[in-house]
């Protein structure tokens, strides 16, 4: 029995869409755990965002087979780079590298952070908020530019 190439593709896509939420989901709920320092202590935020590193990861690799499968799927139809649909499509895939690459900073401070055996300053958490606010906001800005395209 052959597999139906229309029913791969929409099971591609929702996978693709379950992984954004995903990563895009935890970026906004440990920036919603750090906005406020004094009502989580710092080791439970830097526990949640560890915990959190290790889905965004998951969800990035995900998120890049299944955006390949996505690409291939509809090769024959995309538009070049020099229209605006193209345009969007690179932009938004330069998005995404930027997240990936800065993402790697975050993860390892993160990472260093779990390993400290001393208390966890204040100042530290906020740091975290802001580095899970960018996140967010690019996670914003990925998304924006996913449903412009779907939709363009």
């Amino acid at each position: 029995m052959e597999l139906d190439p229309h029913l791969l593709h929409v099971a591609i896509r929702w996978v693709h869409v379950a992984a954004m939420a995903t990563a895009f989901g935890g970026a906004v709920s440990v920036l919603a755990l750090a906005i406020r320092p004094g009502s989580v202590a710092a080791g439970a935020v830097v526990g949640v965002a560890l915990r959190y590193e290790w889905i965004f990861w998951a969800a990035a690799g995900v998120l890049a087979m299944t955006g390949i499968g996505n690409l291939a799927a509809f090769s024959a139809d995309l538009s070049g780079p020099s229209t605006p649909w193209g345009a969007t499509l690179v932009l938004k895939l330069g998005s995404v590298l930027a997240l990936v690459v800065f993402s790697l900073p975050r993860t390892l401070a993160v990472a260093r952070l779990s390993e400290s055996t001393g208390a966890i300053a204040t100042g530290v958490v906020t740091r975290l908020r802001n580095l899970y606010a960018a996140t967010t906001g690019a996670f914003a800005v990925i998304l924006g530019l996913a449903v412009w395209l779907a939709h363009g």
